[in-house]
């Protein structure tokens, strides 16, 4: 299982300063966790749980950008050393520190802790605490130190005076403020940059003044604000100006300070802003944290948003669900007292409900139809909203106490918002409640708290509760008696989670407070015990259960140890564990449409998306290939029960699938008639639709309908972002239509003046300029819209200005270069100023609307064209620049998603433009061998080699053979070599005579006639073919070793004698023979990677020739010298001035071979070219891609395993090796697998990650 995207948290809103920001990174805390972005790209790079408790504030060293510190209510401060992701200092206080800062020189932090002291912390000194001043209890607001140097340090009072420590003279002096008067809190305060005294201070009642420290009086007041000023941070571009925010309204105002009034101000969202802090060395950005949690990064050069965060929450999040409708929507319960309901496909809150202040919410659940949805909280409170609006339409104090979980029991044809919803209490009840009226129906009494409630899925009325004494107890909720038909007891401490089995009624799990989880029977009928299987692995309290909805011997847990466990029931052993998590799991969710995705929610605050699809592969080659043959995969429930129901691992469990979606799917596919027209694309959708989820894949499959023109496969424009060059115009128009529209439903959010102004400007960069006027004229915006209005025509200006006069209500508004470069002809500056901005979506719209000649041309200057072919030779020019330029956006805006860990997005760009060649290049070297495969196979383009190989043999070791051999009959050695050896392998002999007609004996008569014609491909698959092993490995070695002597030797070459000697059983030959077995593959692989440009694996597949080599003392005809200048070249993609130092360091070498010298000198030569004609291509064209997910936070460090590639900790999943015991990224197992077959600790076994 490995994590493909996560949702991170929101910032907190209970303290202000929890946001930071450094020369290239910006950080901000949840409630326990950093979140760590670097700015150049906005991608989150590092979460770290700092502290147990609550985060008060946090701050970033001015000196070295590696260092974090963070205070909490549990009285610590931690100094963060980022890159080890450890605490480097560490104290304790006396109280709990609420504010912070450190000086801008020394090592020194003052803190202001609850009691009133501000103290001073010498960090480098460990303990060493120095109390400078006091002020009232909970009397500190703002704490700051003078920038020029920690000379002075300010403390804002909740009285309205400042206080001023001169570090010096050890001297405190006081400003009086609003003391005297109003005693308005101090809300912030800033030191001037450019003075030794003067300080800009807001107060709680709107007013702001500048302040001299020297005098200590007042010598300028501004202009007072209706709403109280919460942040201020200087704009060090523009010199004497600075800004201020509110947490009222969504702005910045820009002030200097000469002017009483603000200069001007800027939008940077729709609600009110707690934080603002300017980044050091580009001034005119600024961190923006908002009242909902969300976090941007705003540009006041150019009042534009270059980065937004999704509202995320900012505490635990104790349960995820999904919509039972709609497989991309999921909604989540936090601590923070708010409902969210989020959009997978783009990570953006949908709709959010607010259960009201001191309510934090434990458990959540849709009613039938997903038209309604209910959340329990820690008062005992029962809460019903409507999805759509998000209306509150029930409150019912279910319980006198804590309620922990709600389940809607949605069994049968229930009308919307009906039904029964049961709920668990700390009351010791366990209450079912009717959802229309509040009613309690029944209460049933336990002994202790109840905690997990849940209705079984396929029989009525039945409900399972898990108890604080340790028991499971099963009821009937129609018999009138109120005692359980069953209690199941085995547990030694509370059960908090209970999960009926969605495949075998009678099996239900639980998890406890005693770090195990049972499995119960609780069938009636049974012989023997209920409690079938006890799993032990987790090392803290059991939270979240999931049972598989097709896998029925697959369970799912998470803990408080903050790891999330895969369970293999049937054997009673844990298959897998993932660390990615940071605190504890409380929810695990995922959608039987698509059963192999998963969703979890933490204490960490973040919702994690993963798959588990690695086991299924086979299962998915198998209906790619043979679609009609489904149904042979799918298991019943009897054979699901009688696995389950024997002793862990006395039965083999059957390789099937079991649940309702997958019989759908295949009684789907029967319906569909085989015909000879090519793949059938619905089929193909489904298949790999329901094995597999990725990030856009529903715009995947409109781009290959729509290159296919196949419409059937082309879904609506509601939910796609990236579109066929074919329907992108008309696409990007209809969404603006939308936009545009009166209301605003799922998905389409913001004022109408908003969505107006969004619809405009994608008619703008479509060339609709006339619908880009009339919406900008709709959004009140006339004088933008009049000026504009000219380039559709005189006519069309003249009616725009009529309008304008009969409304009345012009509004002037900030001026943009946009329409004015669309309608004078110069799209391709909007295209290039898009580029430079980082906005390749909006610039590849503009330029395919500009290679289409949908927007205006450039007014002509000069005389008259001088004859028609040159008019036509110069329309061919103009459109042959505007398709490269579009073409060339494409590749921008796929570099910019393989960056993010998103291959599947970057290869659709180049579908958009119909490189599909290039798409699946991409999809491969990304490691997505499946979706290459797939686009390939519709857009009949050839198969990429390697993953044929790679596919082929996930098959094979499944069992599936014929599934195998159908993959390699479309690889180049198919036929001639692979399928001949396989067919060696196959214990189906008659799938092997199908693969080769050759017997042992009449291999064993090819050898000599092979070696006479000096054909030793085949004389050494002859001799794998005879059983000759140690025959075969020393003609294949001799022919390779004499191979490598010729210059020309290419890697087709040697793959035909390498595939045979990788048949070879190597555990059963010589050591010898095993080495330079060994040797030769490293070498190939290390050659085959230079030319692929997989610069990555250059080093460890050099290091693996190497020890081999010297080990085994290897006759080996290529030296290590020139190992070394391969390494040194290949490394240029990377590093060309070091490359260059590396061949040069060789040629001066006395030792280095004189036959390499002119070689070394033609790498350099070739380098220095390459870098004089603009570098090395991006890794979109060329070397490895990302993985999905590959740019994710990694695990805590204390998780996290060691390469024996590299020696570096490993960041993201592991593979674990051969010996159970060493480890290689999961993305370098499956690098290397593609050029070398056999595992870096050379001990001749496969690496197999596919």
């Amino acid at each position: 299982m490995r994590q493909l995207r996560l949702i991170p948290s929101g910032v907190q809103k209970w303290h202000r300063d929890t946001i930071a920001t450094s020369n290239h990174a910006f950080a901000y805390s949840s409630t326990m966790a950093l979140h760590i972005y670097r700015l150049k790209d906005n991608t989150l790079m590092k979460m770290i749980t700092a502290h147990e408790r609550t985060i008060t504030a946090i701050c970033w060293s001015p000196e070295d950008s590696n260092l974090l510190a963070t205070c909490s209510v549990s009285k610590k401060i931690a100094i963060w050393d980022l890159e080890a992701e450890e605490e480097r200092f560490v104290t304790k206080v006396t109280d709990v520190p609420v504010l912070m800062d450190w000086a801008s020189t020394g090592n020194r932090i003052a803190l202001a802790l609850d009691n009133g002291n501000i103290i001073l912390w010498e960090y480098t000194l460990q303990e060493r605490h120095t109390k400078l001043l006091s002020v009232p209890p909970q009397g500190a607001k703002v704490i700051r130190w003078h920038p020029r140097g920690a000379t002075k340090l300010l403390v804002g009072v909740s009285d309205g005076s400042l206080q001023i420590y001169h570090m010096a003279t050890s001297k405190k002096t006081s400003i009086v403020g609003k003391s005297k008067t109003s005693k308005d809190t101090v809300t912030d305060a800033q030191w001037d940059p450019l003075s030794e005294d003067y300080l800009i201070v807001a107060f709680n009642d709107g007013t702001l003044s500048l302040y001299d420290a020297s005098s200590l009086q007042e010598i300028h007041s501004f202009e007072p604000q209706a709403q109280p000023i919460k942040s201020i941070a200087w704009a060090k571009a523009q010199p004497g100006n600075f800004l201020t925010s509110t947490d009222r309204v969504g702005l910045l105002k820009l002030w200097n300070v000469s002017q009483r009034a603000p200069l001007s101000q800027i939008k940077v969202g729709s609600t009110g802003v707690n934080c603002v802090k300017a980044f050091p060395l580009n001034p005119n950005l600024f961190m923006v944290s908002y009242k909902n949690s969300s976090v941007g990064v705003c540009d006041i050069g150019s009042k534009s948003m270059k980065f937004s965060s999704s509202p995320g929450h900012s505490e635990t999040i104790f349960d995820v669900i999904f919509h039972p409708n709609d497989p991309d929507v999921i909604a989540t319960a936090s601590y923070d007292g708010h409902v969210k309901i989020w959009r997978i496909s783009t990570s953006e809150r949908e709709k959010e409900m607010y259960a009201g202040p001191e309510q934090l919410l434990y458990g959540i659940a849709f009613g039938p139809g997903a038209s309604h949805i209910c959340a329990v909280s820690n008062t005992g409170v029962l809460f019903v909203w409507k999805t759509d609006t998000g209306v509150q339409v029930l409150r019912q104090q279910n319980h006198t106490a804590q309620a922990y979980r709600c389940e809607w029991n949605c069994r049968g044809k229930k009308a919307p918002g009906t039904g029964e919803i049961a709920t668990g209490g700390a009351d010791g009840y366990a209450c079912v409640t009717d959802a229309q009226t509040g009613a309690i129906l029944r209460k049933f009494a336990h002994p202790g708290a109840v905690i997990g409630v849940v209705w079984h899925p396929t029989q009525d009325n039945i409900l399972a509760t898990g108890c604080q004494d340790g028991s499971v107890r099963i009821w009937n909720t129609k018999e009138p008696n109120d005692r359980p038909q069953a209690v199941l007891q085995g547990h030694t401490a509370r059960v908090f989670n209970v999960a009926f089995h969605p495949i075998c009624p009678d099996l239900l799990a639980s998890g406890s407070d005693d770090q195990t989880i049972r499995i119960w029977n609780n069938n009636p009928a049974r012989q023997g015990p209920p409690e079938i299987r006890h799993l032990v692995g987790h090392t803290h309290n059991v939270r979240g259960l999931l049972w598989h909805n097709e896998l029925p011997f697959i369970l799912f847990s998470g803990s408080w140890d903050s790891t999330i466990r895969t369970w293999d029931v049937a054997a009673g052993v844990c298959i897998h564990c993932c660390y990615e998590h940071h605190a504890d799991v409380y929810g695990l969710n995922a959608h039987p449409q698509r059963p192999f995705f998963l969703v979890s929610s933490s204490r960490d605050t973040t919702l994690r998306f993963w798959t588990h699809e690695d086991i299924v592969r086979p299962f998915l080659l198998t209906c790619l290939l043979k679609p009609h043959q489904m149904s042979e995969l799918l298991g019943t429930p009897q054979e699901a029960m009688a696995v389950m129901t024997a002793p862990p691992g006395s039965v083999v469990a059957p390789k099937k699938l079991f649940g309702l979606q997958s019989r759908s799917l295949a009684e789907a596919i029967q319906k569909i008639p085989l015909g000879n027209e090519g793949p059938n694309m619905e089929m193909i959708k489904r298949i790999v639709s329901f094995f597999i989820y990725r990030l856009g894949l529903e715009d995947f499959w409109g781009l290959l309908g729509t290159i296919r023109g196949d419409q059937a496969a082309v879904v609506g424009t509601s939910s796609r972002v990236i579109f066929h060059e074919r329907e992108l115009v008309a696409c990007q128009k209809s969404k603006a239509l939308e936009l545009a529209s009166t209301k605003g439903g799922m998905g389409i959010a913001g004022k109408l003046e908003d969505r107006l102004l969004r619809a405009a400007q994608i008619m703008l960069r479509v060339g609709d300029i006339r619908s880009y006027c009339r919406f900008t004229a709709q959004a009140g915006h006339w004088e933008r819209a009049i000026c504009i209005a000219p380039a559709v025509s005189q006519k069309f200006w003249a009616d725009m200005c009529n309008e304008y006069i009969a409304t009345l209500s012009a509004s002037a508004d900030i001026e943009e270069c946009a329409p004015f470069w669309i309608a004078s002809g110069q799209a391709s500056r909007l295209v290039d100023a898009c580029v430079e901005r980082s906005e390749l979506d909006k610039a590849f719209v503009v330029a395919k609307a500009e290679a289409d000649s949908l927007l205006p041309a450039a007014p002509q200057i000069g005389g008259a064209v001088s004859s028609a072919a040159a008019a036509a030779s110069k329309k061919e020019e103009k459109e042959a620049a505007a398709r490269n330029k579009f073409e060339g956006v494409a590749a921008n805006l796929a570099q910019l998603h393989l960056d993010a860990g998103e291959p599947l997005q970057a290869a659709m760009c180049f579908l958009a433009v119909s490189q599909g060649e290039l798409a699946s290049s991409l999809l491969s070297r990304s490691h997505e061998p499946i979706l290459a495969y797939v686009t390939n196979l519709l857009l009949g383009l050839p198969q990429d080699p390697t993953d044929l190989k790679l596919l082929s043999g996930c098959a094979e070791r499944d069992g599936r053979w014929a599934v195998a051999g159908d993959l390699l009959r479309g690889h180049p050695l198919g036929e001639t070599l692979l399928l001949p050896l396989m067919a060696m392998r196959c214990p189906d002999q008659d799938l092997a005579r199908q693969w080769s007609g050759f017997s042992s004996e009449q291999y064993r008569e090819a050898i000599a006639s092979s070696l006479e014609a000096l054909d030793f491909a085949s004389a050494t698959l002859a001799a794998v073919g005879a059983d000759e092993k140690e025959r075969a490995a020393e003609i294949g070695v001799d022919a390779l070793y004499a191979m490598f002597q010729r210059p020309d030797w290419t890697i087709t070459e040697a793959r035909m004698i390498m595939e045979p000697l990788e048949c070879l059983p190597l555990s059963e030959m010589t050591v010898k023979a095993i080495a330079n077995v060994l040797a030769c593959s490293a070498y190939v692989g290390l050659v085959e990677a230079v030319q692929l440009g997989y610069h990555e694996l250059v080093y460890p597949l050099a290091q693996t020739l190497r020890n081999i080599v010297v080990h085994q003392n290897l006759p080996f005809p290529v030296s290590m010298a020139e190992v070394s200048m391969l390494e040194a070249a290949a490394s240029s993609a990377v590093n060309t001035a070091s490359s260059l130092q590396q061949l040069q360091s060789l040629l001066d070498s006395p030792e280095f071979p004189k036959q390499l010298r002119p070689v070394c000198e033609q790498h350099m030569a070739a380098i220095t070219q390459t870098q004089a004609a603009g570098g090395y291509p991006g890794s979109v064209y060329r070397g490895l891609g990302k993985m999905t997910g590959g740019q994710l936070p990694t695990c805590y460090k204390k998780y996290a395993k060691t390469s024996v590639l590299t020696n570096a900790l490993i960041k993201g999943p592991p593979f674990e090796l051969e010996d159970r015991k060493l480890h290689v990224s999961l993305v370098d197992a499956l690098s290397w697998a593609r050029v070398n077959s056999y595992s870096p600790l050379n001990t001749g076994c496969k690496i197999q990650p596919v």
